[in-house]
């Protein structure tokens, strides 16, 4: 049978065929760069038709991007008979410019010579625009990254172990870590202890399903400091999630700050125990002679001491609760306002004072702090308001909360900014430190008090932001 091989006219037909019908631009020069050659696809890409483009120089497709030490290396390498190949922007005849994969071989003749040079150019032009602008993408998500002073982390999931795809220039300065040390690293061997190995599969888990984690955690730096931060780790698209992005804010000072002044208020409070013990011990004692005196004499002055001594049990009370300031509420139960409010009413020197409770309403609250608020709260109306006067429980108009209000005197708008003040009072026999304490049991429950006047002229106390057990 006939082939190419047997019938040279055949094969060069055959190899013209191919060559015309190729979707790739294919053209051939002589050694002076004269074109010879073009086929139909190199008319429709670089709008020359093949009457204009051969005989011409092949520079009419150079665009003016490439300078002349680029086309001196392309030249050399040809000219020393090895392939060249790579990217390079054309000009069409409209003046439009394109971007080619370009491959120039050098045809040799049978004595070695090299006679012409072929190339063929593939149009990438959507193609490097494209990754042009995924690179416009990139260097902008970067820039994002880096401008966010809260150390960041891109990440990928491979085979379960987050691997990193991107940190920002706080991650790098928190962590120690080179600006390229992490990037494709798994993640977890670098900062996580083998002791929380666990915690962290457990995260990337939930993060892995979707979920979004927030959580404290103990990192190590690339010096081998172990530092404490709040983690959020967000996935990046939804369930059966591949990528999320993890923020790490560093809560190492404030979580010193922390334990140090939990340590001090446990030194504070054991210190007002055991001075508080000390003090009741000759209290009590007191207390039990002026009954005996009281028994075998009648004077006017006993009642004096008597108060003075029950002045003295209140400051120790006050101290001990101003020595654990500062703690909030860690439980709270339903407590019952009018309940409270009567025990505690019952635990306070009231005189002729009258307590009316016009709630029914159960709240969360720490049922012993809730006591001393009201208790502190009457104590500072029958001080003030005289030793008949009427104190009123109720509830808040908006369902907020509770009010604790009188038919006294009243407090001076001026003097409502101050009272919650330590130290102050207006009366000769006030320890300043009542009111003090309601304003410490109220921020401790994460509650507003505010100090309007009531209905009939005294004060009102208002404690807002209460919740109820069934919120």
């Amino acid at each position: 049978m006939e082939d190419a091989h047997t019938n040279p006219e055949r094969g060069r037909r055959a190899f013209r065929e191919a060559v015309e019908s190729t979707g790739h631009a294919i053209y051939w020069t002589d050694t002076t760069a004269t074109i010879e050659y073009v086929n139909p696809a190199f008319e429709e890409q670089t709008g020359y038709t093949a009457a204009e483009a051969v005989g011409s120089d092949a520079s009419i497709l150079q665009s003016g991007v490439h300078d002349e030490r680029f086309y001196e290396r392309l030249w050399d390498t040809i000219l020393g008979g090895e392939i060249w190949e790579g990217e390079i922007v054309n000009q069409r005849a409209d003046g439009e410019r394109y971007v080619v994969e370009q491959t120039i071989s050098p045809i040799a003749d049978d004595g070695g010579e090299i006679v012409r040079f072929v190339a063929v150019n593939e149009d990438v032009t959507e193609r490097r625009e494209y990754r042009d602008r995924l690179e416009r993408e990139r260097d902008r998500f970067a820039s994002l990254l880096n401008a966010v002073p809260v150390p960041l982390v891109l990440i990928a999931f491979d085979r379960g172990d987050p691997c990193v795809e991107q940190v920002n220039r706080a991650f790098d300065e928190t962590f120690g870590f080179a600006a390229d040390e992490l990037e494709g690293a798994a993640l977890d061997p670098h900062i996580v202890d083998d002791a929380r190995r666990e915690q962290a599969r457990e995260i990337n888990e939930r993060v892995r399903r979707g979920e979004q984690v927030r959580r404290e955690v103990v990192r190590r730096t690339a010096a081998g400091e172990e530092r404490t931060f709040l983690l959020t780790a967000t996935a990046l698209d939804g369930e059966s999630s591949t990528e999320c992005l993890a923020t790490y804010l560093d809560i190492t000072e404030r979580e010193r700050a922390r334990a140090e002044l939990e340590r001090r208020t446990e030194d504070l409070e054991d210190f007002a125990n055991v001075v508080s013990h000390d003090l009741r011990s000759p209290l009590n004692v007191a207390s039990g002679y002026l009954d005996l005196v009281a028994d075998e004499h009648d004077s006017p002055h006993i009642d004096t001491v008597r108060s003075a001594h029950e002045r003295m049990r209140e400051l120790i009370e006050n101290v001990l609760t101003l020595a654990r300031q500062g703690k909030s509420v860690d439980e709270t139960y339903p407590v019952s306002i009018a309940d409270v409010a009567t025990d505690s009413w019952s635990t306070v020197e009231t005189a002729d004072a009258t307590l009316d409770v016009e709630t029914t309403r159960t709240i969360d609250a720490d049922e012993a702090r809730l006591r001393q608020l009201f208790g502190n709260l009457v104590r500072n109306a029958v001080e003030h308001g005289g030793s008949d006067v009427t104190v009123t429980v109720g509830d808040l108009a908006d369902g907020s909360g509770f009010y604790v209000a009188d038919d006294g005197p009243g407090i001076d708008p001026a003097e409502r900014e101050r009272v919650f003040d330590r130290g102050h009072t207006s009366t000769e026999s006030g320890t300043g430190l009542g009111l003090s304490i309601v304003q410490e049991i109220v921020d401790a429950h994460g509650w507003e008090i505010v100090i309007t006047e009531s209905a009939a002229g005294g004060a009102r106390f208002e404690i807002a932001g209460v919740e109820r057990p069934d919120r």
